[in-house]
């Protein structure tokens, strides 16, 4: 059998053991695995985890940062990149340090390296913040986790920084050497700090509030597993010789991955921005398992394989496509329901935009993908240049939805600068997709004229490599205005999240003899700007008199704010079906997010038959539940007032 075949076999098998034990678990050794795992995370290596802090939400907002530092290197290595294959000699000063760029190969794969790691950080940071505020509000270890972002930065540098190291010695086999401490540092140690931030991830899940799983935490866990198993292969599989083990986890890593990632985020962000569920559960399910089991068509190389082997890749590479197209066409149409909401946000706008752009460039690299797979190589470098305007425009436009969505999240702040983070995406947009068909069309040029078969043909191409490299300046510019975003939304002065979501449209109350709490006030209504008139009762001069009742809330106009029918209605539900409030909750909260808004609660109420209401009911409905103002319902929330109503109306009755 052919090697790919039993290496394939062993990665699908793996990917399905792991979601075998996610849904069933793993019975009696869970607590004992648990334990383990816990003592890993929290004590090795001795002495060097304790620099870290431990506070919920620390680890996730360090993948962040580091995050937005390599993106700003990839968007300028980039530009760099287009720029020298404009002008070559642009560099040629920095060979008075000691470098050559005779042919841009080196600035290219570095800026390969830049991206592939800022993606990492960024996408796999939206992700765990999904999954903490499923799971207690934070990860298993958070200190953990920011050892892991810090040492997967210093091992990324140091295999940076390894030919400059070698240009000082001289020996005649230096290159196999430094090709050989490459794979080591950046596999191995890669794969082994991911196999920590895996079990922390699995921990995690372990202690989240209800069974669900979201789809965030599917492509998360799913990602790293493909990650592992691949950097795996491809350590082996370059010892053992096998270049078809290499090739398959080649397109693992760089296929899989980076989808897998894109679709955690984007799965996480949107519905939570337009606070409606995934549009549809069965092309998520299908995005989800085909993803795994075809071919990607972004990143190809020659395949080394016999006629069989290619019409195989070359039919799972146009099945490649069916999970991608069913992916984002699920996250615009989730988007679609809210629009307002989705263009008002940059972030989630970032997203939605990323996911139109997806399937026209997945398109375009599968047409180029399979020239370059075939070995035919007559499109010249079109798909490179595909590829390269896939990660730079579909990545970056992702990466920007984290920083302005994921960010304020984890750390519990409003976006600052949320006009600079709204241009940032149009320019990501209009200098990724121009600069892309610019380099396309000087590409298509240079192949038309190599083609025409006429003798001393020149076509100039330079201009169209001028204004690609003009174009994505712009998308550098947004990475600029990312980072002072991302800046000031973390300042200490920036508003808090409770600082700016808890208004009311009531201007004022008066508050009579008795005894009541704050809590109460924000579950009636009251806002941070509401005008309180404590006192007895009075008069005013219209006639009307404020009543006198002990421990009752009113306005100036004696409107009494009593609870809800529809609450009541849903209290004696739950108990003649003998529900928990927890059970009940767990089948509303559909994207697994913690929380639900007034949609979720309407059709879990309408499902229910207690009531059948009109959005602007619901708006009511949610305010009277709503003890933060947040505009959104979690299940503490909803376990109070039910509590209230049972001790205080149900008990009542039945006395």
């Amino acid at each position: 059998m052919e090697t790919v075949f039993i290496s394939a076999i062993l990665l699908v098998g793996t990917l399905a053991l792991v979601s075998n034990y996610m849904v069933r678990g793993i019975g009696g050794m869970a607590n004992s695995l648990r334990q383990i795992g816990m003592f890993l995370l929290n004590k090795a290596p001795a002495g060097l985890i304790d620099l870290f802090n431990d506070k919920p939400g620390s680890g996730t907002k360090t993948w962040m940062r580091f995050g937005m530092g390599w993106f700003f290197m990839a968007c300028l290595g980039m530009f760099l990149g287009i720029w020298h294959r404009y002008d070559p000699t642009a560099l040629n000063s920095l060979s008075s340090v000691g470098w050559s760029y005779d042919d841009g190969s080196m600035l290219t794969d570095y800026t390969a390296i830049f991206f592939s790691t800022a993606m990492n950080y960024l996408l796999i940071g939206a992700a765990l913040i999904a999954i903490s505020r499923s799971s207690k509000g934070r990860l298993a270890s958070e200190a953990s986790a920011s050892m892991v972002a810090v040492l997967l930065t210093v091992s990324t540098i140091g295999v940076l920084l390894l030919p400059a190291i070698f240009s000082f010695i001289t020996l005649e086999n230096e290159a196999a050497i430094l090709e050989t401490l490459q794979n080591v540092s950046l596999l191995l140690v890669s794969s082994m700090l991911h196999i920590a931030l895996f079990i922390n991830v699995l921990i995690t899940i372990g202690e989240r509030e209800h069974d669900d799983l979201s789809p965030t935490t599917w492509f998360l866990v799913l990602a790293l597993v493909a990650k592992i198993m691949g950097m795996l292969f491809i350590f082996f599989g370059e010892l053992a010789g096998s270049t078809q083990t290499v090739w398959m986890a080649e397109r693992v890593v760089t296929g899989w991955v980076p989808l897998a990632l894109i679709f955690a985020a984007a799965y996480h962000i949107i519905p939570y921005t337009a606070g409606k569920p995934v549009w549809s559960e069965s092309m998520q399910k299908t995005c989800m398992l085909f993803l795994f089991i075809t071919v990607p068509p972004f990143f190809h190389t020659s395949a080394d394989g016999g006629e069989f082997l290619q019409n195989i890749g070359a039919l799972l590479m146009t099945l490649g496509l069916l999970p991608i197209l069913a992916g984002s066409f699920n996250m615009v149409a989730t988007a679609a329901s809210n629009p307002e909401r989705i263009v008002k946000s940059p972030g989630a706008f970032a997203a939605t935009i990323a996911m139109m752009l997806l399937p026209i460039y997945a398109v375009g690299g599968f047409f180029t993908g399979m020239d370059t797979f075939v070995g035919m190589d007559k499109l010249g470098s079109m798909a490179h240049t595909v590829d390269t305007g896939y990660i730079s425009t579909v990545g970056s436009l992702m990466m920007l939805a984290v920083l302005f969505t994921s960010y304020p999240l984890t750390a519990r702040k409003k976006l600052a600068k949320a006009s600079n983070a709204q241009l940032a995406v149009w320019l990501t947009l209009i200098g990724g997709v121009a600069s892309t068909i610019s380099a396309l069309i000087g590409d298509f040029t240079a192949y038309a004229v190599s083609e025409s078969g006429v003798e001393d043909a020149v076509a100039s191409t330079d201009g169209f490599f001028l204004v690609s490299a003009a174009m994505f300046y712009l998308v550098t510019v947004a990475s600029m205005l990312a980072a002072l975003s991302m800046i000031h939304t973390g300042r200490p002065n920036n508003a808090a999240y409770s600082d700016v979501s808890a208004k009311s449209d009531i201007d004022s109350y008066t508050l009579v003899e008795g005894t009541t709490s704050i809590r109460v006030l924000l579950g009636r209504g009251v806002g941070v700007d509401t005008t309180l008139h404590i006192g007895e009762a009075e008069e005013d001069e219209g006639g009307s008199s404020i009543i006198q009742v002990s421990a009752q809330l009113h306005n100036d106009e004696i409107t009494e704010f009593p609870v809800p029918e529809e609450l009541v209605m849903l209290a004696q539900f739950l108990k003649q079906t003998k529900q928990t409030i927890f059970e009940f909750f767990s089948t509303i909260d559909l994207d697994g997010s913690g929380e639900i808004d007034g949609y979720e609660f309407q059709q879990a109420l309408a499902k229910s038959k207690i009531a059948n209401l009109p959005p602007w009911e619901m708006e009511r409905l949610v305010s009277a539940v709503d003890l933060d103002g947040d505009g959104r319902l979690n299940l503490p929330e909803l376990d109070i007032m039910l509590a209230k109503i049972r001790n205080e109306i149900l008990d009542s009755e039945e006395e």
